[in-house]
């Protein structure tokens, strides 16, 4: 590579809400702007551009669901729908000038860490063009989310059928389903919400659903004029009512866990959700809907409608499996046999197998995912980092998923942390290269696998948690905010580090002097000045003191 070509730069893979996040902080908090994002997609927002099916919208306030560094007044209500969140994305996007930095419709295939130079190559397929090329960066960045890749089942006889079939992350948009006979497969959130949606316009619809789900009521207040202007104008507002929700989602996290009061209200929230469901759906459905799995077992489902749709005399759920699929419908497991014109996999995302598809080599030529073959499933220190690749961060990466929480909250949190452990220390010159211990990584992972043991998530249920080696690489075994305090602080102990200068500590006093809001930097800028002034013939005698002037000149 030549000379020019060995500054400090990054890649991101994803311009989801993990990667927005990065970028926001990157460009507005560190003012670093060496840095591209490539995302497969055909613009920003990640999960809410891939997910457009009828009724997709999020079950978490959204004023929790929205990133902490662009609160938005203007949230119609309290649980938006798709089109508005990823207007939401969009909007961020352009506020802070990140557009500019992203790519979109190119796919990351692989990477590959180059340790004679202390880069990583990362390569990239134009899914317009299908050119195949390769960047190279200091820093490499997956934020490519947990619910990206859909988990692609098969059914004896799928190549047969003649109609359309479709995963619910890549709905066909070009198919109407007016007036058609649709079979829906699953039973989880994506399914809750687009049997009611397709309902309305179909002539028929028919859930194929094994087991129970733990419904709940799903408020969703629609908010004033009033509420928005108070959310806009009085200062803290809307940030109180941001902390109570979270507050509130946290503490019913409670009910995963075996403390004393843990199962107490496990048993109340159970028992609530038995009357929701008995007070909405129909009595025949009751026995396969209410679920024998502890509560949390399975992730929750806060009802979009699903329960009463079920009343309705186009709806049909069968409690049973697929046995095969023919030219005309499907066969269900005790043979009952139907036709229909469209078939909808809700089978939800490869949520444990992280990174999938890409092919990413590490240090001593071995694939992440042979390594984590090895560690009969994905780990990453404090989810972030994985030994054997340097100069590496995750994003919602393994054991992270906050249990009852907000997303964009773990991925701030991750942003965060990978802020001060990487990117800081990087730009300070304190190090070149920044890889985890082999070490801290397992003795944290086993201590995370062991807390999770006694948790709701190792019932006997199926759930997305639990890769095939039986290990469940998805959850923090604890609160939101236990997952804030562990990551608030980086422990240096637990890094090799490589490189970098005696003086960092000046690199890092110049970079704070550079990233401080004005009037800070005013205030600085006098008293610096001053002692510059009384001491400028002291440079021969204190020691760094020609370095730390010739640092302030350039950051001011």
């Amino acid at each position: 590579m030549p000379p020019y070509a060995n500054g400090l730069d990054a890649i991101i893979i994803g311009a989801g809400p993990a990667g927005i996040a990065m970028a926001y902080r990157l460009k507005h908090e560190l003012n670093f702007h060496d840095f591209l994002m490539y995302d497969k997609l055909d613009g920003v927002g990640g999960t809410w551009r891939a997910n457009t099916y009828p009724g997709c919208g999020c079950d978490l306030q959204s004023h929790l669901y929205s990133f902490s560094f662009n609160q938005n007044p203007n949230w119609s209500k309290q649980l938006c729908e798709q089109p508005e969140i990823l207007q939401y994305m969009e909007d961020t996007v352009d506020k802070f000038d990140i557009r500019k930095h992203v790519h979109t419709s190119i796919e990351c295939t692989g990477a590959k860490w180059h340790k004679d130079i202390s880069k990583w190559e990362v390569f990239l397929k134009d899914l317009k063009s299908e050119l195949e090329y390769s960047r190279f960066a200091s820093v490499f960045v997956s934020a490519v989310g947990a619910i990206s890749f859909p988990r692609d089942v098969k059914f004896a006889g799928m190549d047969k059928f003649k109609g359309h079939m479709f995963h619910t992350a890549r709905w066909d948009h070009s198919v109407s389903y007016a007036n058609k006979r649709v079979a829906v497969i699953g039973n989880g959130c994506s399914a809750a919400q687009v049997v009611p949606a397709v309902a309305q316009k179909a002539s028929f619809v028919k859930q194929y659903a094994r087991s129970g789900q733990w419904f709940h009521e799903r408020p969703n207040r629609q908010f004033t004029e009033l509420d928005k202007f108070l959310f806009r104008w009085v200062p803290l507002w809307q940030r109180l009512l941001r902390l109570r929700i979270f507050l509130d989602a946290d503490e019913e996290t409670t009910t995963y866990f075996p403390t004393p009061r843990g199962l107490r209200v496990r048993v109340q929230k159970e028992n609530e959700s038995k009357k929701y469901i008995q007070s909405k759906a129909p009595e025949k459905y009751w026995n396969y809907i209410i679920p024998e799995f502890p509560l949390g077992c399975k992730r929750r489902v806060f009802d979009p409608g699903y329960l009463e749709a079920l009343r309705l005399p186009n709806v049909e759920l069968l409690p049973e499996g697929i046995e095969e699929m023919t030219e005309t419908g499907i066969i269900s497991a005790s043979g009952i046999q139907d036709d229909f014109d469209i078939i909808v996999l809700a089978t939800g995302f490869q949520v444990s197998e992280f990174l999938t598809p890409m092919d990413i080599v590490g240090a001593d030529g071995r694939s992440l995912h042979q390594q984590w073959r090895e560690c009969r499933g994905a780990q990453a220190y404090l989810g972030t980092y994985v030994h054997n690749f340097p100069n590496l961060a995750i994003l919602f990466g393994p054991n992270t998923f906050p249990a009852n929480n907000s997303a964009l909250f773990a991925c701030e949190t991750q942003v965060d942390y990978a802020i001060k452990s990487l990117f800081k220390p990087l730009i300070d010159h304190r190090a070149d290269v920044i890889e985890v211990k082999h070490t801290v990584e397992d003795y944290t992972t086993n201590a995370i696998h062991k807390e999770l043991n006694n948790t709701v998530f190792s019932a006997d249920c199926s759930n997305w948690y639990i890769g095939k080696f039986g290990r469940n690489a998805a959850s923090w075994p604890g609160m939101a905010r236990s997952f804030w305090a562990s990551t608030y602080f980086p422990d240096w102990s637990a890094f090799n580090m490589v490189g970098g200068s005696r003086l960092w500590p000046l690199f890092a006093a110049r970079r704070w002097v550079v990233t401080m809001r004005p009037l800070t930097k005013a205030l600085l800028t006098l008293g610096l000045a001053a002692a510059v002034v009384r001491y400028g013939n002291y440079e021969d005698k204190i020691p760094g003191f020609a370095d730390l002037k010739s640092l302030v000149a350039k950051a001011f």
